[in-house]
């Protein structure tokens, strides 16, 4: 009779023991794997949402000469010098539109002054490589070049020619780069060029 008692309980004990691991084994298991699943997409849906909703960045420029509207105007970051002429309301008949790179990316401060036809066969530039008081080296024309010290006319060249042929400088000691212009060149100009 005793025997049959404790045969029956530990019957029962491992028949718990039994469901208690298959329980924690089968659906915790799935159910575990969900939450972390929605974890992740709760996340990323999260950072998608963010991504959305980011306000633009914004870049003021100044363009004038020969546009119907000259003035300062807003424009979203990655805009290009053609929107900007838009907003200006497009060129004036006497525009010589062919003296700007229109696909040029715009950047803040920058200053887009639109030749006349008769301007632009003196040679004027359109796009001042003048930011913040600085000449921008990967803008600037000759005479804008020309008004840093010890840079002449041949070295105006030069600067504007390797960046034809190499693109953008990346900061400002990349024009040591430029044949002819070695360190104690640069310490010269270094306070007065921008990238």
């Amino acid at each position: 009779m005793k025997k049959q008692y404790w045969k029956t309980c530990l019957a029962v004990l491992l028949l718990a023991a039994a469901g208690f691991i298959y329980s924690c084994s089968g659906d915790g298991i799935s159910e575990n794997i969900g939450e972390d699943q929605t974890e992740s997409l709760g996340t990323s849906a999260l950072t998608e949402s963010e991504a959305d909703t980011q306000a633009p960045v914004y870049q003021y420029i100044h363009i004038c000469g020969e546009v119907m509207n000259p003035g300062v105007y807003q424009v979203e970051e990655g805009s290009r010098i053609f929107q900007a002429v838009e907003l200006a309301g497009g060129f004036t008949e006497e525009a010589a539109a062919e003296a700007l790179n229109l696909a040029e990316l715009t950047e803040d401060g920058m200053k887009i002054d639109v030749p006349s036809k008769e301007e632009a066969q003196s040679g004027m530039t359109g796009v001042s490589g003048q930011t913040g008081g600085k000449v921008n080296i990967n803008r600037a024309g000759p005479e804008e070049l020309m008004t840093l010290t010890g840079i002449g006319e041949s070295r105006a060249a030069d600067i504007i020619r390797y960046r034809e042929e190499n693109g953008r400088f990346q900061s400002v000691e990349d024009i040591m780069k430029v044949p002819g212009i070695k360190e104690g060149a640069f310490e010269k100009i270094k306070d007065n060029i921008s990238v």
